[in-house]
């Protein structure tokens, strides 16, 4: 109504009356005084060139004011009509815009809700049955060495959740059938280091370390089942150990610590489950 009561006054306006009031505003020229025979002929052409430049500006002040006019009506017309429109829309519309507005929020919680519940229920599951192969995977861990006591590795595995972690040394030699996973321990056996290797030369000393670890792994490869998993717990790097795939078709890893050997192990179970599984 505001806008309504503010416009009232648009029609009323005479652009012709109002034009000729801004014309008659604009100053007129001072008469010249009375021409004499001693002015020249040139001064009477520029006062004719300036009278004719005043009656040309006054024209085009009249124009621009008259369009100016013309288009300030229109839009005033324009915003007072969409700002009726909104307000009747919004008025009418109001409740039922808040309503909406509060199902469309409401649905998307809901669906956000649902997504982070069945996204946390599928990794609850995969943990659950990560837990659950574990738990049915025996190890075999076997350390060249008449030792009698494990090695700390071994009891790390042990803690893991494993069906069974069995110990095996020269004394007490895996039997077949081995568990899912089987251990070749070569670091805390002490194989590959000790007095045999001194005065000999780098390459000798490197050789006769294949040797012992070719030696070591065929002897596991022996004790193993074809769906057992061979995990070589050894320092450094062997030809014997980048060139077995070429020789046995048997799953293995090689591996140097025991934070990885406890990862690799547990990993390893899903490899051993899935080949019992096939």
């Amino acid at each position: 109504m505001e806008w309504r009561n503010k416009m009232d006054w648009l029609p009323s306006i005479d652009l012709f009356h109002l034009r000729d009031w801004v014309i008659a505003q604009t100053p007129t020229p001072t008469p010249s005084p009375v021409l004499t025979p001693a002015k020249s002929i040139n001064d009477i052409e520029l006062l004719k060139s300036q009278l004719e430049f005043l009656k040309a500006t006054n024209a085009q002040l009249g124009e621009s004011f008259n369009r100016f006019v013309a288009a300030m009506q229109f839009t005033l017309v324009v915003f007072a009509f969409l700002g009726g429109f909104l307000a009747y829309a919004v008025g009418k519309n109001l409740d039922d815009a808040k309503k909406i507005a509060s199902q469309l929020i409401n649905r998307e919680v809901e669906n956000k809700i649902t997504d982070l519940v069945q996204s946390e229920v599928e990794n609850v599951k995969r943990s659950l049955q990560r837990e659950r192969v574990i738990g049915s995977t025996i190890v075999d861990y076997y350390l060249p060495s008449n030792d009698t006591t494990e090695p700390y590795d071994c009891k790390l595995l042990r803690t893991r959740g494993f069906a069974e972690v069995r110990y095996r040394n020269q004394k007490r030699k895996p039997k077949k059938p081995v568990g899912d996973i089987f251990v070749l321990d070569l670091i805390n056996s002490k194989l590959l280091e000790g007095q045999e290797f001194a005065g000999l030369s780098k390459e000798e000393a490197e050789n006769k370390r294949e040797e012992k670890v070719k030696e070591q792994i065929d002897l596991a490869l022996d004790w193993l089942d074809k769906n057992t998993v061979l995990v070589i717990y050894v320092k450094g790097r062997f030809r014997e150990i980048d060139n077995l795939a070429r020789r046995v078709d048997y799953y293995y890893i090689p591996v140097n610590a025991p934070i990885s050997l406890l990862g690799i192990v547990a990993d390893s179970a899903y490899v051993a489950y899935g080949q019992g599984n096939l």
